[in-house]
């Protein structure tokens, strides 16, 4: 895992680190880049590397944290219209194309769903419908379930749009999670 911190200059060598190596990702599997590389890349010693993470794949853990800490970090997001909400969720992750493609060219989309569904769940809960909230001593396990199968449903839309490159427009998705999501 990488090192977590409040210190900027650690942020920012991560940072650095995980910009090179989706530099990388663009062309090259994950196994093949070194961290030499990455780190004449990104301007920053091999030592540096070491004391902030253990291997290459921490710098996904990290690009993947910060970008799902920005999606939630959005106004949007939290729309009490679902329409704005789900185009506001397809446009920052189409905006973030060359990301996801690299995390699913190099067989990390597990990871990237792992790390979507704990942190999305961490600060956001979906409303259960009043038929299961009416259900009190019950709720909380269904509040649980009902999140895993949202969430994890929202990953693998992500996952799919991009196996198909994208070809679907963010508000088409938006309109898709509409219609299969009845009073959303």
């Amino acid at each position: 895992m990488y090192k977590i911190s409040d210190n900027p200059q650690v942020n920012y060598s991560l940072r650095e680190l995980s910009k090179g190596l989706f530099h990388f990702l663009k062309t090259m599997p994950l196994s093949k880049v070194t961290v030499s590389q990455l780190c004449a890349q990104a301007g920053i010693t091999r030592r540096t590397f070491y004391r902030n993470c253990r291997e290459k794949k921490d710098l996904v853990l990290y690009a993947c944290d910060d970008l799902i800490d920005s999606l939630l970090d959005s106004s949007d997001l939290f729309s009490t219209n679902a329409e704005l909400m789900y185009s506001h969720f397809f446009e920052f992750w189409y905006g973030h194309r060359a990301f996801l493609s690299a995390v699913c060219g190099n067989d990390l989309a597990g990871l990237f769903v792992s790390r979507f569904v704990s942190h999305v769940n961490d600060r956001m809960c979906f409303p259960l419908q009043e038929k299961a909230a009416e259900k009190a001593e019950d709720a909380g396990r269904l509040r649980r379930f009902s999140n895993a199968f949202l969430l994890g449903g929202f990953a693998q839309m992500l996952i799919s749009w991009t196996q198909e490159g994208f070809e679907t427009p963010p508000r088409k998705m938006a309109e898709t999670i509409l219609y299969l999501v009845p009073n959303s």
